[in-house]
């Protein structure tokens, strides 16, 4: 099955290449489809094949289901964008390829077991997601993606170097094969733990440009400011959903080693500087697109966070990170209407959106309770446990830090999505705007509605999957 979808990957991008309006709507169709049919496969307990280097377990096949959920709306939301441009065919046609190429890559992450082909598949999205990064051709577009590039590239090859250093430190060691299945167990008496440090330091280092946390978590918003909207809704979403499930398919592999403790103190350190850098310049942007790129940064700290507290808050973590990425996906499409309208990312000449567009402000407003995590959003509940693991963890002094920073951080949320909604604007700008069709905001509620849904009432198999992806770690 793995295999057809590669090759229709391939298929599909050569197809895009023909440029050719009526081609592009038929191959993008035909690849979502099949996207969505290695899904339910794959969730219907279907191989993959080559099982030397595909397994899916809970945890690949939550984030593989979220992306195919994503990829439907983005690659509509995408067909919406170039629409309202004047941009060739063939640069249309190298959109879709990258966009393709970009799917199939992080689909590649979530179901590889081998630690290699993984990796391989993360160096994979920094190329295809730099042409989309650059799709607009802007001075700035270019500054974004080189940047990313050049980032990306050094950090994978800490994350690569952090690898072999784990090779390294099993040596002797009787595995067949260098994959995350066959490695588990392998660390418990390890007298390698300054090795195993180090290589989980790197590996974090280096992910950390897909997750979008501290250290290496610039490029990601400079890429969410220029891309098109769809794409960064794709950045915010999946490809952090990269980073976390390569992140912590390495902490479940060393988390009965001897290092499991250090570990867990790294990942908070990161964590408690992702918010305190999202919460300071969240304050002080003026680009709606930033703004909401630092909030992505803030959610993944708390993320990581979560990860290193442990107990109930690994199951917060996952939890989150699927509220978080129907949500953020909805809010960037809106983000793209809204700058269509207004023609600007500065938020101080945005207002008075709710006489624009009323059912984008009920988006808006939406993306707003669910954010700030206030009652029945689903980031209420993962905070609650994340708080609550952090209390009976003895971690108060940083709960109450972090409590603090996401005061300020929701504060300024308000600040800035109700000065949209509502703020004072020249009302000749308004007469100006191109009139946005109310067709093209029903992906955005679907997502948002269904993260209210799930929030609510979340179904009893998604909480097992959760419970099952959790199954090898420390009780």
């Amino acid at each position: 099955m793995i295999l057809a979808y590669f090759i229709l990957t391939i298929i599909t991008v050569l197809l895009v290449l023909l440029k050719h309006k009526v081609v592009h709507y038929i191959a993008m169709s035909v690849f979502t489809i099949g996207q969505l049919l290695l899904n339910v496969y794959l969730g219907m307990g279907g191989k993959p094949g080559f099982e030397d280097y595909f397994k899916v377990d809970s945890l690949g096949l939550i984030f593989l289901t979220l992306l195919s959920v994503v990829s439907i709306t983005t690659i509509i939301q995408s067909f919406i964008y170039l629409s309202k441009r004047k941009d060739s065919i063939a640069h249309k046609s190298y959109y879709f390829a990258s966009m393709v190429v970009f799917i199939a890559s992080m689909s590649g992450v979530f179901i590889s077991d081998h630690i290699g082909v993984m990796w391989i598949f993360a160096e994979t999205t920094s190329l295809s997601i730099a042409l989309l990064i650059y799709h607009e051709r802007t001075s700035e577009a270019i500054e974004a993606t080189w940047k990313y590039i050049f980032v990306s590239t050094i950090g994978l090859s800490f994350s690569f170097i952090g690898i072999l250093l784990l090779d390294i430190s099993i040596s002797g060691v009787n595995a067949s094969m260098f994959t995350f299945s066959e490695l588990q167990g392998l660390f418990i008496n390890t007298q390698n733990i300054l090795m195993l440090q180090l290589s989980f330091l790197l590996i974090v280092i280096g992910f950390s440009v897909k997750m979008g946390v501290f250290p290496l978590h610039t490029v990601c918003i400079d890429a969410h400011s220029v891309a098109p909207s769809p794409v960064s809704a794709m950045v915010s979403t999946s490809l952090m959903n990269v980073g976390f499930v390569a992140i912590f398919r390495f902490f479940t592999l060393l988390s009965h080693s001897p290092v499991a403790g250090w570990m867990s103190h790294v990942l908070i350190i990161l964590g408690g500087v992702s918010i305190l850098v999202a919460a300071i310049y969240m304050v002080k942007v003026k680009n709606i697109k930033r703004l909401i790129a630092y909030s992505s940064v803030e959610n993944m700290g708390l993320v990581a966070l979560a990860i290193g507290v442990g107990g109930i808050a690994w199951f917060a973590a996952i939890f989150h990170l699927i509220i978080h990425t129907l949500v953020k996906s909805g809010i960037f499409y809106q983000i793209g209407q809204i700058i269509r309208f207004y023609k600007t990312k500065k938020v101080y000449y945005l207002g008075k959106y709710f006489s624009v567009n009323p059912i984008g402000a009920v988006v808006i407003i939406l993306a707003f309770i669910m954010l700030s995590g206030i009652p029945p959003s689903g980031f209420f509940f993962s905070e609650f446990m994340l708080f609550s693991a952090m209390f009976k963890g003895d971690y108060i002094v940083i709960a109450v830090i972090v409590m603090l920073l996401l005061c300020f951080i929701i504060y300024t949320i308000a600040k800035y999505f109700f000065k949209i909604l509502f703020g004072n604007i020249n009302p000749d700008l308004l007469e100006k705007g191109e009139k946005i069709s109310k067709w093209e905001t029903i992906p955005q509620l679907i997502l948002l509605l269904g993260a209210l849904y799930i929030s609510i009432a979340p179904p009893p198999f998604l909480s097992e999957l959760i419970q099952d992806a959790l199954i090898t770690l420390p009780k």
